[in-house]
């Protein structure tokens, strides 16, 4: 999002979310992810545009970006305020 948003300029915020969220989440058929609206699953993505920065390299490719204080998965708190919690609201999503 750094590259092609802040940088490069090659797409905007709205398109580039769209592009990591609704899109692929429609894609594999989980239409209850993907957006934010009633009834869908709360994974949210807290960022600041402007700080946001991938930090994974070819021999650090587990490395977690900068910038996203905040990770909801099925509302439930992952990470807060950059350090993990003990939450595990993460759950197998098989394919339908």
């Amino acid at each position: 999002m750094a590259k092609y948003v802040r940088e490069e300029k090659i797409i905007s915020l709205e398109a580039a979310v769209r592009q990591m969220s609704s899109l692929p989440a429609n894609f594999l058929r989980m239409y209850e992810r993907g957006r934010i609206a009633p009834g869908m699953a709360a994974d949210l993505l807290v960022f600041d545009p402007d700080k946001v920065r991938d930090t994974a390299t070819f021999t650090k490719p587990l490395s977690f970006p900068e910038g996203m204080p905040y990770i909801i998965v099925n509302g439930k708190v992952e990470i807060d305020n950059g350090r993990y919690t003990d939450e595990n609201g993460g759950a197998v999503l098989r394919l339908r």
